[in-house]
């Protein structure tokens, strides 16, 4: 235990300053969105509307992100993240202000739609905001500490709005479409206080260093030059796409409805519900902090395809259980598993991939994600409407089991041997 402490004290130390404030960043933002997105489907449903138009929504969200995500991350290569952070937080924050105040479907699509393309401009400057602030050593447990942050964040974010909400309807007497608005602006204006550390970045990481020698070196090579310059990295970008698609489609027939699951199975009320996703988030941050031993020991590749391979039987327990504990049971260990291997699908493509193409790497993946999420929740929505709330989500959560059976399979066909050269020894042997 102390090494374990020590290994995380001694990293986080030698983070730089850029790096401290986006952790304060992301801390705040995702306990407001935590806030937001926890109500935001049951929201919908107080409104009055059905699963089918809780599906609708989340595609909107999805094809939008899907839409601009591979034009953020270029423009994120070209003018560096703070810029383009900076306008996706203002126009994220007019969003879902929108979204939470307005009732009529076409208003609800068209807010979804806006909401889903300015969160999708942030969240394509994360990763490559992270790999041009730190080295290869450093990435590892950076990227797992990210997301572990992020997951406190969230459970943090839950509890508050699964009490909040139901404070505001039975201590103070509100509707339970006001509590959930109430709940809904609390979160965005504890999202809006992450704007602060934003605009305290310097411009001074590594990668805008180089970018600016380049500059200086003589005018950037068009895409053909591009193509030919780094094929293996596009070659990596295009695998990870294809297997974002195929990761997102499985999990947009269950995740983006968790929520709505334990309400329409179990009955659950809402501080209950806040409450069981928040344990599932915090059992995936003490994974995410456990994750670097993990890979150390066994792989970077090999720690996916255990750790995602190992989720799947509990999937199927919260797929098929009547029982709420053992539903819940099975969706904690479910979360930890297969969210742990994040950290390492992102570690292994900023090792593959050139530094000039981080941010197309970052967005595409995510752009395929969003758009497997589209593809899925019209699905998963559906079966819940035909087949009921049993047998609908027991249906959507095989399926999604099938799926992540062969995402693990062809991951370790592409990546469970050193077929690919790391791009900062491909740049060290050419310079």
């Amino acid at each position: 235990m102390t090494n374990f402490l020590n290994e995380w004290k001694t990293q986080l130390l030698q983070y730089s300053r850029n790096i401290r404030l986006f952790f304060v960043f992301i801390f705040v933002w995702n306990t407001g969105l935590g806030m937001f997105g926890l109500v935001y489907n049951l929201y919908v449903r107080a409104l009055g509307y059905d699963q089918t138009m809780v599906g609708q929504l989340v595609g909107m969200t999805a094809i939008a992100s899907a839409i601009i995500l591979i034009p953020a991350g270029i423009m994120n290569d070209r003018f560096g993240p703070k810029r383009i952070v900076s306008a996706g937080l203002f126009f994220v924050l007019l969003a879902l202000t929108a979204r939470s105040l307005f009732e009529f479907k076409n208003a609800l699509l068209v807010t979804s739609f806006l909401g889903g393309m300015s969160q999708a401009v942030v969240s394509a400057t994360i990763i490559p905001f992270m790999a041009n602030n730190s080295t290869p050593r450093q990435r590892v447990h950076l990227f797992s500490f990210n997301m572990a942050l992020s997951m406190f964040a969230s459970v943090a974010g839950n509890m508050l709005g699964g009490v909040l909400t139901d404070m505001f309807q039975f201590a103070f007497g509100l509707s339970e479409v006001l509590s959930l608005r109430t709940t809904l602006l609390i979160g965005v204006g504890t999202m809006a206080l992450g704007l602060i550390p934003v605009l305290l970045y310097t411009s001074e990481d590594a990668g805008e260093k180089d970018e600016r020698k380049d500059e200086r070196a003589g005018p950037k090579p068009g895409w053909r030059q591009t193509a030919s310059r780094h094929k293996s990295s596009l070659q990596i970008i295009a695998l990870f796409a294809f297997l974002s698609l195929l990761s997102s489609t499985a999990g947009g027939m269950i995740v983006p409805y968790l929520n709505v699951y334990f309400e329409d199975r179990f009955d659950a009320s809402k501080t209950m519900i806040g409450f069981i996703v928040s344990l599932g988030q915090g059992a995936t941050a003490l994974a995410f902090l456990l994750g670097p031993a993990i890979a150390r020991k066994i792989g970077e590749a090999r720690a996916v395809v255990l750790l995602q391979l190992s989720s799947i039987p509990f999937l199927l327990i919260t797929a098929y259980s009547s029982n709420f504990t053992l539903a819940s049971v099975g969706y904690l260990f479910r979360q930890a598993l297969m969210n742990a291997a994040n950290p390492f699908y992102s570690t292994i493509k900023m090792k593959y991939v050139d530094r000039s193409m981080r941010g197309l790497a970052s967005s595409s993946g995510e752009a395929m994600f969003n758009l497997g999420w589209f593809l899925a929740s019209p699905v998963s929505m559906g079966l819940v409407a035909t087949y009921g709330s049993y047998y609908g989500y027991a249906y959507a959560f095989s399926i999604t089991a099938v799926v992540y059976t062969v995402i693990c399979i062809l991951f370790h066909v592409f990546f469970g041997k050193e077929r690919f050269k790391p791009a900062e020894e491909a740049e060290q042997v050419a310079g």
